[in-house]
């Protein structure tokens, strides 16, 4: 799912007031500032897991060519090894 600028910005904010309204922060910026950066590491973790996906789909058709007769469940397998490579890469899903 593609999230455009302004529903990353809208999260970013909604994340920001929540945090604040908890007193988990204590903000020394402004609340734009804070709401644009939030925003921009959201849109990172996309882009990362986007990245990891494409490495799965990978390395899962490599594993299904080298066994064509299994019956192993591609579903199963693509799960499998993009949480393998997550942890590796440290990346929380």
């Amino acid at each position: 799912m593609k999230l455009t600028d302004e529903q990353l910005r809208r999260i970013g904010a909604t994340i920001l007031s929540r945090w604040k309204a908890k007193g988990l922060v204590r903000p020394k910026a402004g609340d734009e500032t804070l709401a644009a950066r939030i925003a921009a590491e959201i849109r990172e973790d996309i882009r990362r897991e986007e990245e990891l996906d494409r490495e799965t789909e990978a390395l899962l058709e490599k594993h299904l060519r080298q066994a064509e007769h299994s019956q192993a469940n591609s579903r199963i397998l693509f799960q499998k090894i993009k949480e393998r490579l997550a942890g590796e890469r440290g990346i929380v899903l």
